[in-house]
């Protein structure tokens, strides 16, 4: 990891706070994806990856699938005491990844490009909605409220 990307994941840990984590275990204990994935275990938990990324090899973290699990749904800070920013620590971290060439979980909108979730997440989505989506989840949402209103006009 280059000393720019080092400079990015210590302000990145900053930002969120993550050095401030007490381990309680809240965030995990709200967390959705417990339900979502069989196989949710510490090390995709959010305190997991804030652990992680505090001691971790960093490159071996940008390169692990489970930053591509999470939703998003920012019930983790919502919950913990010390306001630790789980969510976009994972944001970040998948952003570094991304710059650093390892991000293979992702797909990006077929209009503007944009990056949409994680395929973990979006195959649960299409899972859970047994095949019914059409091409709905092939846009991101500022693609689909354009399309909504142009044809709503």
């Amino acid at each position: 990891m280059s000393e720019s990307m080092k400079k990015k994941l210590e302000d990145l840990l900053t930002a969120t706070g993550a050095r401030g984590c007490v381990e309680c275990g809240k965030c995990v204990a709200v967390c959705p994806m417990a339900e979502m994935y069989p196989d949710f275990g510490w090390e995709m938990s959010p305190r997991g990856m804030v652990r992680r990324a505090l001691t971790d090899d960093a490159d071996a973290l940008l390169r692990d699938p489970a930053i591509w699990y999470c939703t998003g749904c920012n019930a983790g800070t919502e919950v913990c005491p010390e306001r630790v920013s789980c969510r976009d620590l994972i944001q970040g971290l998948r952003q570094l990844a991304i710059e650093e060439g390892t991000a293979s979980r992702i797909r990006n909108c077929v209009i503007c490009g944009a990056p949409l979730a994680p395929l973990p997440v979006d195959n649960f989505v299409r899972k859970r909605l047994d095949g019914k989506t059409g091409n709905y989840l092939e846009t991101c949402s500022a693609c689909r409220r354009r399309r909504y209103a142009q044809r709503n006009a």
